[in-house]
């Protein structure tokens, strides 16, 4: 198995797979070899087969076995025995009722191992553990123009609600609980240590802009916030938060089952068959779903768990109610909220400035909370309906049905 780290020979290789990559510095092997290149069809004297790369992005000695919770557990161990795997740990998936493996290939590569199992076995089912990583630009320090809350009518919701009797989830780095802003009203439950400050910026800045009692900054200050401590520092780059579809996958279940209302998601990465039958099983079970709708820029393809039918994805604008030039563009884009020069919570007691799609998911999250406060049968498809149209006229990929607005959506239902 040939693994390549490339930095300075991406630009001389035009393969659209790797040219859709958004992960820096990226990690390929090869495939296979082919005569479809430029030389070849110049002449076929001087053709040269040349390299096929597939982008790494899962992780290279793990992966996912599932199967049928109602299985016996035997009908797992004779794959792993079989295949040379060695469990790591098991989790119980209860609302897709599956039991998810996850487990070490001892330096077999997970893809090659997903094949192989798929085709030969019948009672398990095999899959990568992909990357997922957060949707938030670097901060920006503590300077810039701030929105007022009323951009959005906030401020009208505010009148009646503070999301009192709501409960948000997130799926996130770890949180700086112990931030004055903050409340008590958190519970933090960590699937990775909390680590350093580095590592719980941006599930602090997330919990800020919903929850945090600063009247600045805090959406809905009054909700509850489950936050499930899932992403933490690439090693590979230390400006993103990084997780895998196994950790995503278990906190997916303990979002359910601690009963949240809301489930905010702002991070992205691509399509996942365990990770996206439990995102479906939340919104099945009356779960508002909010995601990203990520930083990959406009070539970027579709970003989930967003781009799931069903759930909410958010982009971002800023307070020109200009979209976020790094902003996913697509026809997967439901609504945009601000999410450029956001004053929020960062670790250590601190605030600053941040940008990304994250921050905006963040705020779509917030304001549900308060309309759900306020009436529990909420529809959040009103917010469809009721946003104010940007871009051009009518629904669009950049803009989707335009920037959320919680007065008008407290008009539709009678507020």
């Amino acid at each position: 198995m040939h693994f390549i780290l490339f930095r300075h020979l991406l630009p001389l290789l035009a393969l659209p797979l790797l040219a859709a990559c958004s992960f820096t510095p990226a990690e390929y092997k090869v495939i296979g070899k082919t005569t479809n290149n430029t030389t070849c069809q110049v002449s076929p004297h001087l053709c040269i087969e040349t390299h096929v790369f597939q982008r790494v992005d899962y992780e290279k000695d793990e992966m996912l076995i599932t199967y049928d919770s109602d299985k016996p557990a035997e009908v797992a161990d004779a794959v792993l025995k079989k295949y040379r795997l060695r469990a790591k740990r098991s989790d119980d998936l209860g609302a897709i009722k599956t039991t998810m493996i996850t487990a070490a290939t001892n330096g077999q590569d997970p893809q090659d191992l997903m094949k192989s199992i798929k085709k030969n076995e019948t009672e398990v089912d095999a899959a990568t553990s992909n990357f997922y990583a957060t949707a938030a630009g670097a901060p920006l320090g503590v300077v810039g123009s701030m929105y007022p809350l009323s951009l959005t009518g906030i401020g009208a919701a505010r009148q009646h609600t503070s999301g009192n009797g709501v409960v948000i989830g997130m799926i996130d780095t770890p949180v700086d609980i112990d931030h004055e802003s903050l409340h008590s009203a958190i519970e933090r439950i960590d699937l990775i240590p909390a680590g350093d400050e580095a590592n719980r910026l941006h599930g602090t800045e997330i919990a800020g802009v919903m929850i945090s009692r600063n009247p600045r900054i805090g959406i809905a200050p009054d909700a509850r916030l489950v936050a499930i401590s899932a992403f933490s520092t690439n090693p590979q780059n230390p400006q993103e938060r990084r997780s895998n579809s196994g950790l995503v996958a278990k906190a997916l279940q303990i979002a359910m089952d601690r009963g949240v209302n809301v489930l905010n998601l702002s991070f992205a990465g691509k399509p996942d068959p365990v990770v996206d039958r439990l995102v479906e099983a939340a919104m099945q079970r009356g779960i508002t779903v909010v995601a990203s709708a990520g930083n990959g820029g406009p070539h970027a393809p579709a970003a989930y768990p967003a781009a799931i039918p069903g759930v909410i994805a958010v982009t971002a604008v800023d307070k020109g109610e200009q979209v976020f030039n790094n902003a996913n563009r697509g026809d997967y884009i439901d609504l945009a909220a601000p999410g450029v020069g956001i004053l929020t919570t960062a670790p250590r007691g601190s605030f600053h400035v941040s940008s990304g799609t994250s921050l905006a998911t963040a705020h779509v999250s917030g304001a549900i909370a308060l309309l759900k406060s306020m009436n529990a049968a909420f529809n959040p498809t009103t917010l469809n309906q009721t946003a104010i149209d940007l871009g051009k006229p009518g629904y669009d990929p950049e803009y989707g049905y335009g920037l959320i607005n919680l007065e008008r959506s407290m008009a539709m239902t009678g507020r």
